[in-house]
Order: C-alpha cells, then structure tokens, then sequence
C-alpha cells in the first residue's frame, strides 16, 4: 500500500510527496515576511518506501514528537523537541530493537539522567547531566555485570 502523505494543516502547503512518487514531505506556510518555512507533519522514508523519520514543525523549528526508525521498521530513536531543541527524556535503539542509550535534556542540553547498555541487555553506564556536564555519581559496568569503575563529579549549584 501506499504511504500516507503529510496532511497539512489549513493554510500551509505540502511540498514533496510520499512513496512512490518522492521520499519525502512536509508543510510550509509563510512567515512575517512571506517566505516559505515548514509548519505541520514531516514524513521521510527510505528509498524502499519504508517510513524512516516523522515529526512536526511550528514557525520553522522542529517541535513534538520525533521519531526515527532503522530500515528493519524498529524504532531507532524517540524523542521531543520544544522550539528547535531537544527536550525530555530521548532513547535510542539498536536495529535489533534493543534499548543503547537513554538520555534527558532541556532546552537542548544533557540534564538529567543517563543511561547505556551492551547489545546484550546488561547495563553499561548510569548517570546524570547538570546543564551539559557531567554530574554526581557516574558508574560503569563490564558486560558481565561487574562495576568496572565509579566517578564522582561535582554538583554545580544552580543560579537562583
């Protein structure tokens, strides 16, 4: 079947076209000074029309859910943007659909926890950002579950 075009929202255009015709689409709309600039779904998918990443933009930025997919159809990664950058917790998987890495960010930047793990499941890394840094207690694991080494990082006090 068919991909589902980008339905775009009133007063914006769809540019580009879902398999078979194209591999991708999004929606522009004009901004202050009428030039073009993409509002609403995007859709890309790969050159066997398999869908490959999916999100949304408001007033040119990408903003909402984001979503990308290893040619497999697995999810690859997950996550939000909010005006143009990366916000809330994001996760990343392996083609093989195993959870690599999750990681937390606000307005762009690692803050908050951390975590990775082997392609075999086990835990590798743990942690936590403070505004990009690393930060408080850092662990790391071998791939037999032994902890393999623990760093401790200061804790930046936050301006009030």
């Amino acid at each position: 079947p068919a991909a589902a075009p980008c339905a775009c929202p009133p007063g914006t255009t769809r540019v580009g076209a879902a398999p078979p015709d194209d591999t991708a689409c999004w929606c522009e709309g004009p901004d202050a000074w009428g030039r073009p600039r993409r509002q609403g779904p995007a859709r890309t998918w790969y050159d066997d029309g398999s869908p490959w990443v999916e999100e949304s933009w408001v007033d040119g930025k990408r903003d909402g859910l984001h979503l990308e997919r290893h040619r497999n159809g697995r999810l690859a990664i997950e996550g939000r943007y909010a005006a143009g950058l990366r916000q809330g917790r994001w996760r990343w998987w392996t083609e093989d659909g195993q959870l690599e890495e999750e990681a937390t960010f606000s307005a762009g930047v690692n803050d908050g926890s951390f975590a990775a793990w082997y392609p075999s499941g086990r835990r590798r890394t743990e942690g936590r950002y403070c505004g990009g840094a690393q930060c408080g207690t850092w662990i790391t694991w071998g791939e037999d579950g032994a902890e393999a080494g623990r760093v401790d990082y200061e804790v930046p006090r936050r301006e009030p």
